[in-house]
């Protein structure tokens, strides 16, 4: 896929050093091989700026970074804090920072209710996504976290489970606006019974479920859209499943 959509990957490549010579960025790896372009993108996160924690009397979170805030993102009284330099408490995950767009948006206009004396908790599960070229995406939400325990359960692809099929649905290329808020109470599991696997490469959109003490805590859908309400209400009823793959047929993953 990365390559049909001219992207080279260099697996195992730790940078040396960077220079400049002859117009080009020159990308010196610790093996000893050089690549040499035009750009560089960095993507390594942010740090949070909290100089105002002195001058303010501001708490700053030493696990995750941020300033602290309660579950109505207060930091004290009549200041308030939103976006990814607020380190929240999760009624549902516990503490946690987060650098995603729909948490910035969510959180900020929550900051202002509060502000004017709604009181109200933040209670929202943000979502973020990628798309991978026009054939593959992915959306997430919750605490996706390579050390916890996953399950997946995967299913074949049709034309239809695109990220370009979705957009054109949606109207929207921003998923985080399109993936509503609407409620899933009323979500039923497909009775299409999952499909043997005979040949994995042929399996392109699944659901793969993130554990905590046996609960979902996290949850990633690959080529599947229009889905997060449902990934919503799972992580917020904080239950155990005896077969995730029961939980994923709400997800309609087996059917055309």
């Amino acid at each position: 896929m990365k390559k049909k959509e001219g992207v080279k990957v260099l697996s195992e490549a730790l940078v040396k050093s960077v220079t400049y010579k002859d117009d080009k960025l020159e990308i010196h790896l610790k093996d000893g091989r050089l690549v040499k372009t035009d750009h560089i993108v960095t993507a390594v996160g942010l740090e949070p700026n909290v100089d105002l924690a002195k001058s303010g009397g501001l708490e700053v979170d030493s696990d995750f970074g941020g300033y602290r805030v309660n579950a109505e993102l207060q930091a004290r009284s009549n200041i308030w804090v939103a976006g990814d330099a607020a380190c929240f408490y999760d009624i549902r995950l516990g503490r946690r920072r987060v650098e995603h767009h729909d948490h910035a948006v969510v959180s900020g206009r929550l900051a202002g209710e509060n502000m004017t004396g709604a009181n109200k908790p933040y209670w929202h599960q943000s979502m973020f996504w990628s798309d991978l070229g026009p054939d593959v995406g992915y959306e997430a939400i919750g605490i996706v976290d390579s050390s916890l325990p996953t399950v997946g359960v995967f299913a074949k692809a049709t034309a239809k489970d695109t990220p370009k099929a979705a957009t054109e649905e949606s109207g929207t290329g921003i998923r985080s606006e399109s993936e509503t808020e609407d409620t899933a109470t009323s979500a039923v599991a497909s009775v299409t019974p999952a499909p043997v696997v005979e040949n994995k490469d042929d399996y392109g959109k699944g659901v793969i479920f993130y554990l905590r003490d046996k609960v979902v805590v996290g949850i990633i859908l690959w080529n599947v859209f229009n889905r997060m309400p449902v990934a919503r209400k799972i992580i917020k009823d904080g239950e155990e499943h005896a077969d995730l793959n029961e939980v994923a047929k709400l997800f309609n993953i087996h059917e055309d």
